[in-house]
């Protein structure tokens, strides 16, 4: 059974005990005044509303008495809350009481209805957005989520689930879950979906999940990276984004750099530092960046070519890359300027070019700096 934070409703169980689980706090209207509970969307409440008086007809059971009514209630909330920059729900700080809904997931009619699986998903999708509803997952949600990640009736489930997984991982507690739960093996199955959608939302969630130094590991350990290298050429731009996102993640991962190195993605990550989309070329440098700390991926990033794209960088506009490509290069060519590479004797020459060096970044960076003040836009990060 759940525990009391998230303790299991039970759909089947009195009136009185469902009367009581349904009781919430008051939810908090946000300071601008703009969004209040009562909107529509904002809240489950009606939702679980109908769960507890559906639990108490007939057949004591909301799936057995009017399930077309749970999927018309489910469809409706995430129509009001399919964008997160209009999302009602989102912009109410205040956590859900998701347990209706996720008895509802963990029932066998539902894994077995792709449709209502897939209405009642993305009503969970739309929950995990917010931070407390995230902080209130258990093992036992996570389980239950997990379970739609081997759907293999329906690309469409598969996917959404794994769009949970990619916001639930935002928090390391939920990263250690997803471990437990063997999410993580899952989720590797769905990178060679002919679904794009699906392929980027698994993508995503290793995303997610190798931002943590416990996901980083576990990830290495089970030898998944050699599947995230492919992706780097994937023709879906929010493919490639994410998966060059996980190597960027997982390269500084020291154990993980000659994997990167071996498994030929280098190459790759170098051609990258040309991609006209901005996320990418800078994942692709900071990856560079870190892979460059070790002596044979710095070598290896010469024999490709990956000096004069980096130096290209150096004069670009967005200075999260600049600073990337700026730490690479000093990586890769600066111990160069310090000294004979055959006497090791430091000569007036070495000193000069190491100086010219530092303030063409510096230049560079400074330039990036004050472009991107003026002209620059701030992204919010990636949420499913």
């Amino acid at each position: 059974e759940r525990s009391a934070k998230r303790a299991k409703t039970g759909l089947n169980i009195c009136a009185a005990s469902l009367h009581a689980r349904l009781l919430q706090k008051p939810m908090t209207v946000k300071e601008e005044g703009v969004v209040s509970a009562s909107l529509a969307g904002a809240t489950i409440a009606e939702f679980n509303d109908f769960i507890q008086h559906a639990g108490l007809g007939k057949n004591k059971s909301p799936l057995a008495d009017n399930p077309g009514k749970v999927e018309d209630l489910a469809v409706a909330f995430y129509r009001l809350n399919e964008d997160p920059h209009q999302s009602p729900n989102l912009q109410i700080e205040e956590g859900d009481d998701y347990s209706f809904l996720m008895d509802l997931l963990d029932d066998k009619r539902v894994l077995a209805d792709p449709d209502l699986s897939l209405a009642l998903l993305r009503v969970m999708k739309v929950l995990s957005r917010k931070l407390n509803n995230r902080n209130n997952l258990e093992l036992e949600d996570i389980q239950t989520v997990a379970k739609y990640l081997r759907n293999t009736e329906s690309s469409s489930v598969t996917g959404e689930a794994a769009s949970i997984m990619l916001n639930a991982c935002y928090e390391k507690q939920n990263v250690t879950m997803a471990i437990k739960a063997n999410a993580v093996v899952d989720l590797s199955w769905l990178l060679a979906s002919d679904s794009d959608d699906v392929a980027a939302n698994a993508t995503g969630a290793l995303q997610s999940l190798s931002y943590q130094e416990e996901g980083r590991t576990h990830i290495r350990e089970l030898d998944i990276l050699e599947h995230i290298f492919p992706l780097l050429a994937h023709t879906s731009v929010k493919v490639r984004i994410r998966a060059v996102g996980v190597i960027h993640n997982m390269s500084s991962d020291v154990p993980s750099i000659s994997v990167i190195r071996t498994g030929g993605a280098i190459k790759e990550l170098v051609s990258l530092l040309s991609d006209p989309n901005v996320v990418i070329c800078s994942s692709a440098a900071g990856a560079i960046q870190n892979l460059s700390r070790e002596q044979a991926s710095k070598d290896m990033i010469v024999e490709v070519g990956g000096v004069p794209p980096l130096s290209d960088l150096l004069f670009g506009t967005d200075v999260q890359t600049q600073v990337c490509a700026a730490g690479a290069l000093l990586n890769i060519v600066g111990p160069g300027l310090e000294s004979d590479t055959v006497t090791g004797v430091q000569q007036p020459c070495h000193v000069a070019q190491r100086k010219a060096l530092s303030r063409l970044v510096m230049l560079s960076l400074v330039t990036g700096v004050v472009f991107d003040g003026i002209y620059g836009d701030d992204d919010g990060e990636d949420e499913a």
